[in-house]
């Protein structure tokens, strides 16, 4: 997976508000890495390097084709993942069920 779509992911968590939910974002360089705080208050750091790898386990057949493809919901699944192994808190916003044309 490449640095775009890790970097465009690292971006939705943080900015796009995917993970503000359940996290406080003690640090953003607005490029590469944040540092998290969670509501039990562990800390971790997300950057591109580990989202890149959390991308290519979580996608497999599922590639977002574009960058932009990443948005805040699928930004949030990843990084719980990613440090969870599950999917552990739950918006109370949820995805708007696509329009059918």
């Amino acid at each position: 997976m490449s640095e775009r779509f890790a970097r465009r992911l690292l971006i939705e968590a943080v900015e796009g508000c995917g993970i503000r939910h359940w996290a406080r974002i003690d640090a953003w360089d607005g490029v590469g890495c944040a540092r998290i705080t969670d509501l039990g208050g562990e800390t971790f750091e997300l950057n591109v390097e580990n989202l890149s790898s959390a991308l290519v386990v979580h996608l497999d057949d599922n590639t977002p084709r574009y960058p932009l493809d990443v948005d805040s919901y699928l930004a949030d699944e990843i990084v719980q993942t990613m440090l969870f192994g599950v999917v552990i808190y739950r918006s109370e916003i949820r995805r708007r069920p696509a329009l059918q044309s």
